[in-house]
């Protein structure tokens, strides 16, 4: 049986990498990614613990139900196109680069402004 992409050093890259940006958002999923990031909570809590307000799981229900709806053609193409479309995902998350901008030195012409992470 193949490993899950995810599962592979590259795919928990990935992974990381969309915690990262998720965590720079704002709402449940950002306060979800940045507990997951700060080792407070494991990906797969989200199954297990009310993290998630009433408003994301309705809109997770509707896609659910959107997929539902789909005629059965469509769903076999997406299905067809699904591992090649992960593969392709986790390739862009693995190739960002996420790391925090250098800060100028004081003799540089920096203004204080720029990127800072939250210190969760």
């Amino acid at each position: 049986m193949e490993i899950s992409p995810w599962r592979t050093e590259r795919g928990r890259l990935a992974r990381h990498n969309q915690l990262v940006l998720l965590a720079r958002g704002e709402g449940d999923l950002a306060d979800f990614a940045r507990d997951v990031l700060a080792g407070h909570a494991k990906p797969e809590d989200l199954l297990y613990r009310s993290y998630l307000s009433e408003e994301t799981l309705e809109a997770a229900h509707a896609g659910i139900d959107e997929w539902h709806a789909l005629p059965e053609a469509e769903k076999q193409a997406a299905l067809d196109g699904a591992e090649a479309g992960v593969r392709e995902e986790i390739a862009a998350l693995a190739a960002l680069d996420l790391a925090e901008p250098e800060v100028a030195s004081e003799d540089d012409d920096y203004d204080g402004g720029g990127f800072r992470k939250s210190a969760w």
